[in-house]
């Protein structure tokens, strides 16, 4: 178990628990919100699934269907927030990415390891987020090509666990991972 009432420890916490949504179907970090802003300049946000997590470099990996909105939205400004809230370990964890689509050639060997059922989320027709006249009126087409890979290189994580004493600090890439605290 972390030591919360240390910086070090209370990002340790952090780490295990992002870590967990790659493991556990349950965990709190499997379900990460995503939050960009459209073209009119709006927030806009979507759960998405963990799909990848290295802990040294600090990088999340998510999956999206390349024509949905939000491919878009980062490729025109690669500006992102995560949040998640884990209930069990009363820890909310908001992160500051830079969030890029990965190479198409890197996206294709990744495909071969998408399961077949999920595959069908990735070239839809029509598109992701297109109006229809009818809930079911789209039917899946896996298609390689629509596949995309989104990996956020967390540049701010703000911790904030609510104990006894709540305690909120904030990591920065740019600082080593020191830490600082902050008022709750």
């Amino acid at each position: 178990m972390s030591d919360i009432t240390t910086l070090s420890g209370l990002l340790d916490l952090v780490r295990r628990r992002i870590a967990a949504g790659m493991t556990d179907k349950d965990a709190a970090s499997r379900l990460p919100v995503l939050a960009t802003r459209d073209a009119q300049g709006w927030p806009t946000a979507r759960t998405m699934v963990l799909r990848g997590f290295d802990a040294e470099n600090w990088t999340l990996d998510l999956h999206s269907d390349a024509d949905a909105a939000k491919v878009l939205q980062l490729t025109d400004g690669p500006r992102a927030m995560l949040q998640f809230w884990d209930a069990e370990a009363a820890l909310q964890v908001r992160m500051r990415a830079h969030v890029i689509r990965l190479p198409h050639e890197e996206e294709k060997a990744l495909w071969q390891h998408v399961p077949e059922p999920a595959r069908a989320q990735y070239g839809t027709v029509p598109p992701p987020g297109t109006p229809i006249a009818a809930a079911d009126a789209w039917h899946p087409n896996p298609r390689p090509a629509r596949f995309a890979v989104l990996r956020a290189r967390i540049m701010r994580i703000e911790a904030l666990h609510l104990g006894e004493i709540h305690r909120r600090a904030r990591f920065e890439r740019e600082e080593g991972w020191q830490g600082s605290w902050l008022v709750p």
